[in-house]
């Protein structure tokens, strides 16, 4: 069964992240609001209804509200649907160079607890479930871990020529990537950017522009290969806002990025590349309706729609070690030509209750958390079609708690799979939160996930989340 688990491991490029043979009997990245005006980093549209600083749309490079430096100029958000239990605290702002910046630092202590009825990859992120064991074994796991334990820092400078300076770091406390399970420092964004009420540019690691809204979920995964896709890269970004009234905003954005994310880890015996030229991604956001208040703090437009799409290329070449890898009959190198579209949008239907969903479709779009992260076919090493998406519904009780249920899934075309592929990831799921205080929140999760496989044995399993976080 180990021997199977490699196999379909090497295929997706996750084979660095599978336990040695001996371990392998217990064990196996945006939008809240338009564009323009996104709320906290944290969570937009998710904000604590306890701090009331954070329920002011946030200028990301900008000082915090209340700052004598603080701005509102709309700027892209870190996460653009991130989990209210991603939030951090008011944290620490102090002035810089004579008063003329600020820096904000806080972060948040998170205890995650995860339970699952079968092995999923990985027991503390999970992303697909494992085949059951060849053996008839339970495969049952327990996590408890801290990795979604972060860290951000805010700096905003001075304006100049009509533009904002600023820079935005976070980092988790997890080692390598978001599936490693050992404990480091892991930036997932940091960048510095440039804006005005009309424009922002900006360069560093960011979220995609592609399929950037997330499901509000527990895991830092955010059902990534389960109907979400979009990571974080290295990119460089321009945007720019259009309100032609207060009822309506158009945004657009476009970017230049790195082909291959910097979350996932690739194989070790096929090499992938970029062919030579950065991905190209581009968005058109619209917001329709005012801004209003809605509960839990949040301020939002009524209506948001996006489209996006991404184009590029893909080298991939075998790793070869010795004359016999040569002679093998195995293609050397061939070129994945990587494109896709997608649609999200979220619907406040009433003050209280509304709907968040993403769809989008594709080919080579692996390091897109699409398709259940594979980008190519382990035997022809051509490119993998296919299309997923999610769909959730939220209702808050009142501003402490809210909850939100939903389903997504992956769905690669199953003709492109060699027989160790994954040919369908899916999962429905459910999530609420409570914010006990201003600083304390619990939050709980269930999911019911099934993956089938083109020729190894299908699994399915239901997975229950636990959190304990401190703002700070």
């Amino acid at each position: 069964m180990y021997r199977q688990i490699r196999t379909f491991a090497l295929c997706l490029g996750l084979l660095p992240l599978l336990p040695s043979a001996s371990r392998a009997q217990t064990l196996p990245p945006m939008i809240s609001g338009d564009e323009s005006e996104e709320r906290s980093p944290q969570a937009p549209g998710e904000a604590s209804s306890w701090d009331p600083a954070s329920q002011e749309s946030l200028d990301w490079s900008a000082a915090p509200s209340g700052s004598p430096h603080a701005s509102s100029p709309p700027v892209t958000p870190l996460f653009p649907a991130q989990s209210p239990a991603d939030r951090t605290g008011p944290g620490h702002t102090v002035s810089l160079f004579n008063d003329t910046s600020t820096l904000n630092l806080g972060g948040n202590i998170s205890l995650v607890g995860i339970a699952a009825t079968e092995r999923t990859f990985v027991p503390w992120n999970p992303l697909f479930v494992l085949p059951p064991s060849g053996f008839g074994y339970n495969t049952n796991t327990f996590e408890m871990h801290a990795r979604q334990t972060n860290f951000q820092a805010v700096f905003s400078g001075p304006e100049t020529e009509g533009f904002t300076p600023g820079a935005f770091l976070k980092l988790y406390l997890s080692n390598s990537s978001l599936t490693s399970d050992t404990y480091g420092l892991l930036p997932v964004v940091a960048f510095a950017d440039v804006k005005n009420d009309d424009w922002r540019f900006a360069i560093g690691l960011q979220p995609d522009l592609f399929a950037p809204r997330d499901p509000v979920v527990i895991p830092i995964s955010l059902m990534g290969g389960t109907g979400n896709s979009g990571t974080f890269r290295g990119q460089a970004r321009i945007e720019h806002f259009f309100r032609p009234s207060d009822d309506f905003q158009t945004t657009f954005q476009f970017a230049l990025s790195d082909p291959t994310t910097t979350i996932l880890i690739d194989n070790n015996r096929r090499s992938t590349e970029s062919n030579g030229w950065p991905n190209v991604e581009g968005r058109v956001a619209l917001g329709f309706g005012p801004r209003e208040e809605y509960p839990g703090g949040r301020q939002e437009r009524s209506l948001e729609l996006a489209a996006a799409g991404v184009v590029g290329q893909l080298r991939n070449s075998q790793l070869i070690a010795t004359i016999e890898d040569v002679d093998d009959g195995t293609v050397i190198r061939s070129t994945i030509d990587v494109w896709g579209l997608s649609l999200d949008a979220k619907w406040n239907v009433s003050e209280r209750f509304g709907f968040i969903g993403e769809g989008y479709l594709g080919q080579g779009l692996g390091n897109y958390a699409a398709n259940i992260f594979q980008t190519f076919n382990s035997k022809t090493y051509s490119a993998v079609r296919g299309s997923g998406g999610f769909l959730e519904a939220f209702y808050y009780l009142n501003d402490r708690v809210v909850v939100h249920a939903g389903y997504g899934l992956d769905a690669p075309v199953r003709d492109d799979l060699a027989a160790d592929g994954i040919a369908l990831n899916d999962a429905w799921f459910s999530s609420l939160f409570w914010d006990v205080t201003k600083t304390v929140q619990l939050g709980f999760q269930a999911d019911y996930r099934n993956t089938d496989y083109v020729s190894l044995p299908d699994n399915d399993a239901v997975v229950f989340y636990t959190q304990f976080l401190w703002r700070f």
